[in-house]
């Protein structure tokens, strides 16, 4: 809520305060998120998804540079569990490897609706477009080759920060 730091024709006094509510979460005095962006309209994550359709032991799904196994017997946080029988729980089997992982789950969110998994990309802005995504296998389709739809952020525009 920026009513508390935002009054009209104060812009020193906005400032100010703002740079104290921004100290108080770096402190962990507060919590929160703070989205930063040059623009008229709000950032949004970038995404795609992988759909299974009666995925088998050792197909594989790539993110960035980590590549997720299939197997009936997973050990590693880079496998996940398959039956085949069924693509929602293993679709969920798969999320659940995306998110826990050391690397990807800090930076990737994987939810599950029936077989299709949709990627989003933690941190808005268009910095994820860039994320590649993938599977060679016929029973994983990825929706496109990079996570797409990202926008916003200090990518967009040039910024500029003066104080008078």
């Amino acid at each position: 809520d920026t009513s508390s730091f935002k009054k009209p024709d104060q812009n020193r006094e906005n400032l100010k305060r703002l740079a104290r509510y921004l100290d108080s979460i770096a402190y962990g005095t507060n919590a929160a998120s703070v989205d930063i962006s040059d623009s008229s309209t709000a950032p949004v994550a970038a995404s795609g998804t992988f759909t299974l359709v009666s995925a088998i032991a050792t197909d594989a799904v790539t993110i960035g540079q980590e590549t997720f196994t299939a197997s009936s017997t997973p050990s590693g946080e880079n496998q996940w569990e398959i039956d085949g029988a069924d693509d929602t729980a293993d679709a969920l089997s798969l999320a659940t490897a995306i998110n826990a992982h050391s690397t990807i789950g800090a930076l990737i969110t994987a939810t599950v609706a029936a077989g299709v998994i949709t990627l989003t990309a933690a941190t808005k802005g268009s910095y994820a477009n860039q994320v590649p995504f993938s599977s060679a296998d016929a029973t994983i389709t990825a929706s496109a080759a990079f996570l797409a739809g990202g926008t916003g952020g200090s990518e967009d525009a040039a910024e500029s920060f003066s104080k008078t």
